[in-house]
């Protein structure tokens, strides 16, 4: 149990100001809004992108792309935010990477699906789990944002 004695860790010391002015602690940035989606997004990058890079067939196959070389670039695209997402305080450019990795997974599927190939339900299934998580990624961009505004 915490005491006044015993607080929890903080992300950033608090820092003394000079002068006769009262002493300010900076934010505690450790539950900013959207850090905690943030992470979970994080861990589905990692597991997403050792997917991609893994089984890169059979991921192309199942998202109707046909692009196994692309997967795999794309699952490192993925592991890398993840972890940077995971190793940062701060993960705002991160979670915006993501972001633009989500127009690039787009664009791509939108290439796939003027293909005529047959795999236009896969596809459109693709693009949906993607416009799904890409409005996650937004919401977690956008309240981190907003926090480090706040911040200072």
């Amino acid at each position: 149990m915490a005491t006044l004695m015993d607080p929890t860790s903080r992300l950033s010391a608090p820092k003394a100001t000079s002068g006769n002015a009262p002493s300010h602690s900076p934010p505690d940035t450790r539950y900013a809004p959207g850090l905690s989606l943030a992470r979970g997004l994080g861990w589905f990058s990692i597991g997403l992108g050792l997917a991609e890079l893994l089984a890169p067939e059979e991921m192309a196959e199942w998202t109707g792309t046909r692009r196994p070389h692309l997967m795999q670039l794309y699952g490192l695209r993925e592991i890398v935010c993840g972890l940077g997402i995971l190793n940062s305080s701060q993960p705002i450019a991160w979670m915006w990477a993501r972001s633009a990795g989500d127009a690039l997974d787009m664009a791509t599927l939108g290439v796939a699906l003027c293909e005529d190939d047959g795999e236009h339900d896969r596809i459109l299934a693709s693009m949906a789990a993607v416009a799904g998580v890409a409005a996650l990624d937004v919401v977690a961009c956008t309240e981190l944002t907003l926090a480090a505004s706040l911040e200072g």
